[in-house]
């Protein structure tokens, strides 16, 4: 790393850190200021945390994702200002569901119009080829094909962040892994806004840790936009390096378990994105309690990540390994639960 890409990241990490620190000390008082607050449920229901907590710590992803646009050198190959207006405006659309609990078709619909217009105007931001380990011809996705890809792959990535944010620690945690991964897998300009994004999670991961806040749709929302278009980003400056099954394996935890729980609700008769108690993260804490389980979630997904930056080209073998290691969380929590507890989802 060149000695003048050192200060620019340091200041992205410190300026995250103190936005973040911020937000984090006036929770509170925000949370009941701007009406972001989470009510638990009475006895029975999906909310068992034990105080009024506000929703809060997407304040802080989005201050810090903005303030890194505007460190030296990240405008470089990046279209900061559509990026930061999409960032902002998914986080706008989970705000207001926080605030006013709006419809889910009202959320989706405002949502693929954000993602869309991020799609439509930057090409970078959009895929127009595949290539997997193994393949030695793309798979080209050419005009509204690949627009389609994309906005189904930001779409669906924005459904698997929402349905994991369940636990504290759980979202935040991954999405410290994922900006490392993305640190070395993005061009080295973007090094400082990921330093921000960095500095911004590890202090909202403490305070989200003691209950202090929590992440809230406006969060999910900003942190699935924020990876989603910086993955296809990388993919689109980086192909040379990776092939898209290493991109895959970054997010590969939330997604896998997404895709059992559409599989899971259409079979038993039940819209699939409905609010339920039948993730992962439900049977993991009705089964130990929360939070012992995420150190073992979390290292799931480092080793899986470190594992392609480690030995590349075997990204397929990682994907394995990370579907092999969730179903066998899934079956460890599962198995040590009564069927009279057992979550079942739907509410």
């Amino acid at each position: 790393m060149p000695d003048a890409a050192l200060p620019p990241i340091l200041a992205g990490l410190v300026l995250g850190a103190v936005l973040a620190g911020a937000v984090g000390l006036s929770a509170d008082r925000l949370g009941r200021g701007l009406g972001l607050l989470d009510i638990p449920d009475p006895v029975g229901g999906r909310k068992v945390h034990t105080r009024i907590t506000p929703l809060v710590g997407g304040i802080g992803v989005l201050a810090a994702t903005l303030a890194g646009l505007l460190l030296p050198g990240v405008a470089t190959g990046l279209a900061t200002g559509w990026f930061g207006l999409v960032v902002a405006g998914m986080f706008l659309v989970g705000l207001a569901d926080d605030r006013f609990e709006l419809s889910a078709p009202f959320r989706f619909l405002f949502a693929a119009g954000f993602l869309l217009l991020a799609i439509l105007q930057v090409p970078d931001f959009r895929l127009s080829f595949l290539l997997f380990h193994g393949q030695d011809r793309l798979v080209l996705l050419p005009g509204l094909l690949g627009i389609a890809f994309s906005l189904v792959c930001l779409l669906g990535f924005l459904n698997a962040v929402n349905m994991a944010d369940g636990k504290n620690g759980l979202v935040i945690g991954q999405a410290l892994v994922w900006t490392v991964v993305l640190v070395i897998r993005l061009p080295l300009e973007q090094a400082p806004l990921m330093a921000a994004l960095g500095g911004a999670l590890a202090i909202l991961f403490l305070f989200n840790m003691q209950g202090r806040l929590f992440l809230g749709d406006s969060g999910s929302y900003c942190i699935s936009a924020t990876y989603g278009l910086l993955a296809i980003h990388a993919w689109n400056n980086g192909f040379d390096r990776m092939c898209a099954d290493d991109i895959a394996v970054i997010f590969a935890l939330p997604v896998f378990d997404t895709l059992r729980l559409i599989v899971h609700r259409v079979a038993a008769g039940r819209t699939p994105f409905t609010p339920g108690r039948d993730h992962l993260h439900h049977y993991l804490y009705e089964r130990w309690g929360w939070p012992r389980p995420l150190p073992w979630v979390l290292a799931l997904v480092v080793v899986t990540n470190a594992g392609t930056l480690l030995w590349p080209g075997t990204a397929l073998v990682w994907l394995l390994v990370a579907f092999m290691g969730y179903l066998a969380l899934l079956w460890a929590a599962r198995r040590g639960l009564r069927p009279a507890v057992r979550p079942t989802g739907g509410g």
